[in-house]
């Protein structure tokens, strides 16, 4: 009798042994024998689910980022209120990715492969989808807490919504390279100073 084969639980086990070897060794250096024998395969079994490195690297990528969303969207859902899931988004997406840090380095890689020539259209472009979801969906929240009176009309939702965006980006990278920042408290501070500027009177007395 034929074995049967959980292909999802395959694949996630593929993913989970490569991404620990591209984060540890990088994407140049790993090789696909590496990740067979990591993962516990043939390099031919490896084959059958991705058709070269890159088509791996991407998926690995892929997997990490819903990773970090799932894990974001789980702790914003613990809030009420749309200032407030603001702020546990921004915190949430942080906290995820310090959750995943032996991955950041995959993150790294994967904007080295969007400006290089070969995987630049691949990478670039999944890089630009990312980047408009997460602009979409704090923009949804922050018109969500003006039709809460929690922030002012007249702001530019899509410019702030980007903002925070590139600031929880650049301190989850500041955190990686100095273990002594805490990515976590800054944000906070920023979206309270933040929040003082484009909140409405009646919230800020609150």
């Amino acid at each position: 009798m034929a074995r049967i084969v959980d292909r999802d639980a395959k694949r996630q086990k593929i993913l989970e042994a490569a991404s620990a070897c591209f984060a540890r060794e990088g994407y140049a250096a790993t090789s696909m024998e590496a990740v067979a024998g990591a993962a516990g395969i043939s390099k031919g079994s490896l084959y059958d689910y991705f058709k070269n490195k890159e088509d791996l690297f991407f998926g690995v990528f892929e997997w990490f980022q819903q990773l970090v969303m799932a894990s974001a969207m789980a702790r914003m859902g613990e809030y009420q209120g749309a200032r407030e899931r603001i702020m546990a988004f921004a915190d949430a997406s942080i906290g995820a990715m310090l959750d995943q840090l032996e991955l950041y380095p995959v993150s790294l890689e994967v904007w080295a492969a969007a400006a290089k020539p070969g995987t630049r259209a691949r990478f670039s472009g999944a890089m630009k989808d990312l980047y408009t979801s997460y602009r979409a969906e704090l923009a949804r929240l922050i018109q969500e807490a003006q039709a809460e009176g929690a922030i002012r009309d007249g702001i530019d939702v899509e410019a702030t919504a980007g903002m925070l965006i590139g600031a929880v980006d650049n301190l989850a990278l500041h955190y990686w390279l100095d273990r002594s920042f805490d990515p976590q408290a800054w944000c906070r501070s920023f979206l309270g100073s933040l929040f003082d500027g484009i909140g409405t009177e009646t919230r800020k007395a609150q």
